[in-house]
């Protein structure tokens, strides 16, 4: 009887001790939890920074193109109504007008968002005039309207006519970016990489190159 008793209060006295380190190892265990949820929420936060950056720089860069573009139209339409009333305009010089009409007229459709004419208008300006000045910008902001409607394999096409045939023209850089974009939205990653990398390589000193080098970071931490 007596070591039955004595049995007894050994088991009464152990037993907080054992609940005691089940509860040790639950908090440890919702510890850990906790850690691995911070680590998850920081990773996520770097992340949404991260893509803000990139809009708030591609919404820079689309907004110096405009103004550069509206510049070069301002600078270049002075002089064609500069020539028109010296009298001096040959038969070239008409067909450039023509041109810029074209030109001018689907960056404001664009602007208004009638996309559908912007797009006839340039195809339009690419057909009549297939190797003039403005072909590869006409090439360039078909491949925006495109893009603006999720048309992503018209807008690669577009992108990859500048990027392959104009290769000296300014909006060269533009293009691989928006290429290597495309192709992540394709969920292309490496195909993203090297339109990325091809930039930075090529045209280091630009807007798009700084765009392209945050792109490839976000690229490596989501496939860790």
């Amino acid at each position: 009887m007596k070591k039955s008793l004595f049995l007894f209060f050994v088991f009464i006295l152990a037993f907080p001790l054992r609940l005691s380190s089940e509860e040790e190892g639950s908090l440890d265990l919702i510890y850990q939890k906790i850690g691995a949820l911070e680590q998850e929420i920081a990773t996520l936060r770097n992340l949404i920074e991260e893509n803000t950056f990139l809009i708030e720089r591609y919404q820079e860069l689309q907004q110096q193109r405009y103004l550069d573009l509206d510049k070069r139209l301002h600078s270049i339409l002075s002089g064609e109504l500069e020539e028109l009333n010296e009298g001096s305009l040959n038969l070239n010089d008409l067909n450039s007008t023509e041109e810029i009409d074209l030109y001018k007229e689907a960056l404001e459709l664009f602007e208004v968002s009638r996309y559908a004419e912007a797009l006839e208008v340039l195809r339009d300006l690419i057909i009549s005039f297939p190797e003039g000045t403005y072909s590869a910008d006409a090439y360039f902001w078909s491949g925006e309207l495109y893009l603006v409607q999720e048309q992503l394999e018209d807008a690669r096409e577009h992108y990859l006519v500048v990027a392959e045939k104009f290769k000296d023209h300014d909006r060269v850089a533009d293009c691989l970016y928006k290429l290597g974009v495309i192709e992540k939205l394709l969920l292309n990653d490496e195909a993203a990489n090297s339109y990325f990398s091809r930039l930075i390589s090529e045209y280091p000193d630009t807007g798009a190159a700084e765009l392209a080098k945050k792109s490839k970071e976000t690229l490596i931490q989501e496939s860790n």
